[in-house]
């Protein structure tokens, strides 16, 4: 599908230049900060992006959502189809988070709102030991973001599940400008993610260019919220790893 979309600032519409503004306000994140990866942005809303992302029945049909399910072999769709959260999460308090419009960056705060620095030193620290506490990861730059580090399956391992393919190695991420998070899971995970109100597909998983279980998680409220999305980063990780020799 061709989309034509404004070449300059000069061409936009008033209501484009004012959502080009709310666009900036995120942030950086995933593409270039300037009116073209705002139009990279449009681009894709407007010819792969899915509204649907707090729908859980896509999980079911994997075999219709899941890029990469015909060639993946028996053990990868047993893993996909397999929960690895230690245990069931609990429902999350109203009102329910949502991420802001956009695809790229996908974010559920503005950059400039304020932070609870103790919940922030919380989430950060617990997130950091995840690479001490478990075996084949290391840190590097994301290749989702391009800026600020993920948690990867180490390089020996890969290539894992083709349904993965796209995030090459990268399971996990923590957004400095909110601390909202993007984490792999399998499709019951996500399933239990959405149910519960921690988080949201972003609008371009189960599309080429992401894993259907691709997904955010919502910014923590407290620091006993950090314990539950720590929780689901580990099962992300689980998931991820569950993979590598198969």
């Amino acid at each position: 599908m061709e989309v034509k979309m404004p070449s300059s600032q000069a061409d936009a519409s008033p209501e484009l230049l004012e959502e080009y503004q709310q666009w900036l306000a995120l942030g950086e994140g995933g593409i270039a900060y300037n009116w073209e990866g705002f139009m990279i942005c449009k681009h894709f809303e407007k010819t792969m992006a899915r509204d649907d992302t707090t729908d859980i029945s896509l999980y079911d049909s994997p075999e219709v959502h899941a890029p990469g399910w015909e060639e993946s072999a028996g053990t990868h769709r047993e893993a996909a189809q397999t929960s690895f959260l230690s245990r069931p999460l609990p429902e999350r308090d109203s009102p329910r988070a949502r991420a802001k419009p956009f695809i790229f960056p996908q974010r559920e705060r503005n950059e400039k709102e304020p932070q609870d620095e103790q919940i922030r030193a919380a989430y950060q620290s617990a997130v950091s030991r995840l690479s001490e506490v478990n075996d084949d990861l290391h840190w590097k730059t994301s290749v989702l973001e391009r800026h600020g580090p993920a948690l990867f399956l180490q390089d020996r391992l890969l290539p894992v599940t083709p349904l993965a393919k796209p995030t090459q190695g990268e399971i996990c991420h923590i957004h400095r400008s909110d601390l909202s998070a993007h984490v792999t899971l399998s499709f019951p995970d996500a399933k239990e993610v959405l149910q519960k109100g921690w988080g949201e597909r972003h609008r371009l998983s189960g599309t080429e260019r992401l894993h259907l279980g691709y997904t955010m998680l919502c910014v923590p409220r407290s620091v006993s919220e950090v314990d539950v999305f720590v929780s689901v980063l580990q099962a992300g990780i689980d998931y991820m790893k569950s993979n590598k020799y198969k």
